[in-house]
Parts: C-alpha cells; sequence; structure tokens
C-alpha cells in the first residue's frame, strides 16, 4: 500500500499542472493566459471563492423621490387611498381630541364668542395639526429615504412604540375605569393657552394650539400615524409618501372639523363631554388592541 500510494500523488500533481487541467480557467488579470501561466492565480482564485458576489446585496435606487427601492413598494401601491382614509377617520375619533374641542367651544361660549368665532378656532386648530404631523411626517421619510441604513432601526423602534403605546391605552381604559381619570393628561400650560384666546389674532393663536397639542398629545394621537409612517418609509417613495400623509392626515381631522362645524352651529360642548366621558373607556381599549395588532403585522411582516 505505501508503494502504491507515491505514484498516484505525483500523478495527481502532473495532472494538476498540465495545460489540459488548466485551460479552463482564465488568470485573474483578464490576459489570454491560463490559470497555470499565472505565478499568484492560486491566490487570486482563494480570494475571489472567500469574497461575496457584488450582487449579493443588491445596492437600492439612487433616486428617493421616484422609486426608491425596487419591488418593496409594490404592495403599498395596491393600497387603497380610501383605505388610508379610514384608517385616518377612525384614528380621529379620540377622547383627546374630542376633549379639546368641547374646551375650545366652551371657551368660546364664556367669551360670548359666536359662530364665526367656533369656525375660525376649528379651521386654526386643523391647519396647526395638519401642518406639524405633515412636518414630522415628511421629516422622518426624509431620513429614512436618504440614510438606508437607519430604516431596520427606524422600523424596530416603531414596532416597540406602537406596541408600548398599545399596552399604555389599554392601561389609561383601565385606569379610566377605576379612577375616572386619565394619564393621558393635557399639561396646564397648554389649557391656559387656549383659555386666554379672544377675538383678536384668533386664527393665528388657534392654529398654534393645534401645532402645540399634536407635539404635546403625541402619545395619545399619533400612535396610529408612527405605524403607518413606518410601513411608508419601507414600502414607498417620499412623493407617494406625502400623498399618503396627506389622505391620512385629512381622515384624521374630518371628525375634528365636523364636530367644530356643529358646535358652531349649536352643539352644545356639554353633550360632547357627555358622549366623551361616556365612551372613553371602550375607545381607549378598542385603540389598545388595534396598536398592538399593528405592532404584531408589522414584527411578522405581513404588513
Amino acid at each position: 500500500m505505501p508503494v502504491t500510494k507515491v505514484p498516484l500523488a505525483f500523478m495527481s500533481v502532473f495532472l494538476l499542472l498540465s495545460p489540459a487541467s488548466g485551460s479552463f480557467i482564465p488568470a485573474a488579470n483578464g490576459s489570454n493566459s491560463y490559470f497555470y501561466e499565472s505565478s499568484n492565480s492560486i491566490e487570486v482564485l482563494l480570494l475571489e471563492t472567500i469574497e461575496p458576489p457584488a450582487l449579493l446585496f443588491v445596492p437600492e435606487s439612487a433616486d428617493p423621490l421616484t422609486g426608491s427601492r425596487d419591488g418593496n413598494n409594490k404592495k403599498l401601491e395596491k393600497m387603497s387611498p380610501f383605505l388610508i382614509l379610514i384608517a385616518g377617520i377612525l384614528a380621529g375619533f379620540n377622547p383627546c381630541l374630542l376633549a379639546v374641542m368641547a374646551f375650545l367651544a366652551s371657551v368660546t361660549l364664556a367669551q360670548a364668542g359666536g359662530r364665526n368665532e367656533m369656525l375660525k378656532i376649528t379651521l386654526g386648530f386643523s391647519a396647526g395639526i395638519f401642518t406639524m404631523y405633515m412636518f414630522a411626517g415628511i421629516s422622518i421619510l426624509s431620513t429614512v429615504s436618504f440614510l438606508p441604513e437607519f430604516r431596520s432601526h427606524f422600523t424596530a423602534i416603531t414596532i416597540l412604540l406602537t406596541a408600548l403605546l398599545g399596552f399604555w391605552h389599554i392601561y389609561d381604559a383601565y385606569w379610566l375605569r377605576t379612577h375616572a381619570k386619565s394619564t393621558f393628561r393635557t399639561p396646564k400650560s397648554l389649557k391656559d393657552f387656549m383659555s386666554r384666546m379672544g377675538e383678536k389674532n384668533l386664527l393665528l393663536l388657534s392654529f398654534l394650539a393645534g401645532s402645540m397639542f399634536s407635539l404635546v398629545k403625541a402619545p395619545c394621537v399619533g400612535a396610529i400615524y408612527l405605524s403607518i409612517l413606518s410601513m411608508m418609509a419601507v414600502k414607498t417613495d417620499i412623493i407617494r409618501g406625502i400623498i399618503y400623509m396627506g389622505i391620512y392626515n385629512f381622515g384624521l381631522l374630518l371628525p375634528v372639523m365636523c364636530l367644530g362645524l356643529l358646535l358652531s352651529f349649536g352643539l352644545s360642548p356639554k353633550k360632547v363631554t357627555e358622549f366623551r366621558e361616556k365612551r372613553r373607556v371602550e375607545i381607549r381599549l378598542i385603540t389598545g388592541l388595534i396598536l398592538i395588532v399593528l405592532a404584531l403585522l408589522m414584527q411578522l411582516r405581513i404588513l
């Protein structure tokens, strides 16, 4: 046996070094030479074998405005804008929004204000929320589009925040039922600002009040918006995202504007407050469950 192994070894080396075996492997320098003619061909072959192929990680589109991620935005493109509008309308039926509108109507009536004043408050307050939410959404989408490496982190953070806000809403429903007060409290400074709004510059002050409300009450109102922004950031580009954001925010403010019109034409703020007090536990509980389901669906990549 030891005698037969030596000829076999020499024969293997001869076959490896023969032109017949090397003629099918071109040299790494791109010339017409063959594998056996290149002095460093073994190192090159090893490097090419170990190095991952360039197309393993497909680069994203260089233009984040028109077609950012080939194939990734097809699912969102098939979504109906009507469904996004419905999502915004459902998010607009929020105890926080109902409470602040009833409060503004009470302040208006206490200052002997009429229909025109209430319409100005509704318009300014809605415009403030719409502007602030659009600004926040465009900023987030732009950051994620121009920093693709941040996208996965943003999605993970959004899923975590959505789930936490969902549990917070459920806890708030329990707290409302047992203690008759909410953990989502409006800061006293915002209440004081809104209560001091007079007839002078009423539209501007209402706009500022809406902007501040959208910031300080973001955990109460903006949870669903945050989850939808996460889906838009992953599955669409900036232009389509802006259109979808506009549709969602219009749906969000549609109940507010309708309520403002009703208050302007004689609906009592007391009735709005009574409705909010009666249904806010159910609204909180349903909102919390929806947020948890959204977080679960995003984690499972169903949405």
